[in-house]
Order: C-alpha cells, then sequence, then structure tokens
C-alpha cells in the first residue's frame, strides 16, 4: 500500500477474516473517483513479521472508537490525532535501522515494491502482483 493509503484507512476499513484480513482502500492514486479497493493481508510466515500480529499489538493500544486506524503518539501516549504518511516513513526507517538494514535506502515506497519484488523472485505471475499492487499497466511493474 501507498504511505497515504495507510494514513488514510480507518478502524471501519479493516475485516478480520480466518488467515488475515481485508482492507478497504476508500480513495487513491490510482482510484481518483474514490470506488474503493479491498487488498488482503495475510499472516507473515514468522511472528516477528506478522503484519497482522503487529496490526493487533497496535489495536491493543488504540481506543476501540471510530476512526483513524493509525493514529499519532504524543509523549509516549497514543492520541485520537490522524497520522500522516511522513511518520509512516520514518517508521519504517527506524524499524529498518534497526534489523541492521541501510535506513536510509528505505523509503515508504519500499514497502509496495519490495512486496511486488518479493512476489516475483517467488515466482508469483505479474498480473496477479499487480492485482495486489493495483498497478494499472503490467509495464510499470517491469520497468522497475
Amino acid at each position: 500500500m501507498r504511505r497515504s493509503e495507510l494514513a488514510a484507512l480507518t478502524l471501519a476499513d479493516v475485516e478480520f477474516r480466518p488467515g488475515g484480513v481485508l482492507l478497504t482502500i476508500r480513495r487513491s492514486k490510482t482510484d481518483q473517483y474514490a470506488n474503493g479497493q479491498v487488498v488482503a493481508v495475510v499472516h507473515g510466515q514468522h511472528v516477528a513479521t506478522d503484519p497482522i500480529a503487529a496490526l493487533d499489538a497496535g489495536l491493543g493500544h488504540r481506543r476501540p472508537d471510530p476512526g483513524r486506524l493509525l493514529t499519532s503518539l504524543r509523549s509516549g501516549a497514543v492520541t485520537t490525532d490522524p497520522i500522516s504518511g511522513e511518520p509512516i516513513s520514518i517508521v519504517l526507517r527506524k524499524r529498518a535501522r534497526a534489523a541492521g538494514l541501510a535506513a536510509e535506502r528505505i523509503t515508504a515506497h519500499s514497502l509496495r515494491a519490495g512486496h511486488a519484488t518479493s512476489a516475483a523472485v517467488a515466482g508469483v505471475a505479474l498480473d496477479r502482483i499487480a492485482a495486489q499492487t493495483r498497478h494499472k499497466r503490467l509495464s510499470t511493474l517491469i520497468e522497475r
């Protein structure tokens, strides 16, 4: 997902299903008319990198009130203020650095691009990768 899409998610956009979650993206760069798109997220192979476990842990710190899924932290306390895209990049670089990766080369775009690259290396067909990443043209995936 794009960082703007992550930042815009609300609690109502998350639907837990066996094996993962469905996230409703209400508007995106490729959906200017806000028709909405659904993205499936499945459990990771390792607890430390499982996005569903991370989501569960985050929800444990968030009040169940309606509103943005990802909110700001102020002085270590969770607020109801919506998060913007930039803090997502900051957190991503911080976690990359903690994992021993070259954090200066990591951006929020790395999430989406890394997913597409990993899927291609694993032998997933380009049309399936494009369906998940919501690329409109296969040529965009090939060029990268």
